[in-house]
């Protein structure tokens, strides 16, 4: 059973515009004494992140390190060569979706008009998951008959299958339903319902009729899981994306926004891994670090906000002191910090 990534109402937090987050941040660490600070990001390569990057820089007065890849996939040994380049270091990464929610995916309007999903890679990961598991939220019935609930579990979720390089839904026939088969249905089998679903959702099973209807969203994690081959070994950026978050995927495509709650899983697990590896491997002696990670939602390629949802803080290398924030936390910490505004503008940095 993996650990369980924060709940999604504790990382919704307010999003804050680009200039604002940077110059609270540039505030903070400054108040902190950071000196000759090098900013670097990890996020995804698409075109809409660039702007956030460019400004991020402005704001410090510093070309930004890349510390990511496509898919908001983060290098933390990349951060070895920080030292070299600054003395003290300010870091911000996560995933990004699209702010126009249709389906429970995020889209975005591209420069050539057209609409389509952000973070594309996130999507692409996503996709053949949720769309197995909608499909068993569909042929997988439910109905009421002789005031008993009963659940119709079609054949093809009944018999075990070997594991492929295909990702295929598993059924928790054990949670879903009470007993042996009670007879033949069209598809499949007819169970009586587990008590602990006709318990639990018995306002929503009082409406139910003779007639069977999908069981839909009664189909909770816990209830079914995902099984597929993985290359544990590769480096191609959807498969780490896809190992990464596995384990996570029957709470991802249960969620009412699957794309956004990806995101924010993504976030979490890369900004742990960036923790880690500050407090275990990196060379930070006498060196300040703050890490901020969030969800960034981008309304154009052009206009994104930022959701601040973690954040972790070493003072002068002294990893086992450093301080973790989490959603409200951080956000709390950022409020009160007031917003540095840089002493020329963005053309003039630019040497215009």
């Amino acid at each position: 059973m993996p650990i369980a990534p924060p709940a999604e109402s504790f990382l919704d937090q307010t999003p804050m515009d680009l200039m604002e987050l940077y110059g609270r941040m540039r505030s903070l660490t400054d108040k902190a004494g950071f000196e000759k600070t090098l900013p670097a990001i990890w996020q995804c390569s698409d075109e809409s992140q660039s702007i956030k990057k460019a400004l991020f820089g402005y704001v410090y007065n510093c070309p930004t390190f890349n510390l990511g890849r496509v898919g908001a996939l983060l290098d933390p040994t990349r951060l070895a060569t920080t030292s070299h380049h600054g003395k003290d270091v300010v870091i911000l990464g996560g995933s990004h979706i699209g702010a126009q929610e249709s389906s429970g995916i995020g889209y975005i309007e591209r420069i050539n008009g057209n609409l389509v999903p952000c973070c594309g890679m996130l999507g692409r990961v996503l996709d053949e998951y949720l769309q197995i598991y909608r499909r068993a939220t569909q042929l997988i019935k439910i109905f009421r008959e002789e005031n008993i609930v009963k659940i119709e579990i079609p054949y093809k979720y009944l018999f075990e299958k070997p594991v492929s390089d295909t990702a295929r839904i598993v059924i928790n026939v054990n949670g879903l339903v009470d007993g042996s088969a009670l007879g033949e249905g069209t598809l499949g089998k007819i169970y009586r319902a587990h008590f602990k679903i006709a318990n639990e959702e018995s306002e929503l099973l009082e409406s139910l009729q003779e007639r069977p209807q999908p069981i839909g969203n009664l189909l909770k994690p816990g209830l079914f899981s995902f099984r597929k081959n993985l290359n544990h070994e590769s480096h191609e950026p959807k498969t780490m994306l896809e190992v990464s978050l596995f384990d996570f995927m029957p709470e991802v495509v249960a969620s009412s926004f699957p794309h956004r709650r990806l995101g924010n899983i993504n976030t979490w697990r890369q900004f742990h891994r960036i923790a880690s590896y500050i407090t275990d491997s990196f060379d930070g002696r006498d060196i300040n670090v703050f890490v901020l990670a969030g969800l960034t939602i981008d309304h154009t390629i052009r206009h994104n906000t930022i959701i601040p949802q973690f954040g972790f803080w070493m003072e002068h290398g002294r990893a086992l002191e450093a301080r973790y924030f989490g959603p409200q936390e951080i956000y709390n910490l950022l409020a009160e910090q007031p917003i540095y505004k840089p002493p020329v503008t963005f053309l003039e940095y630019a040497g215009f």
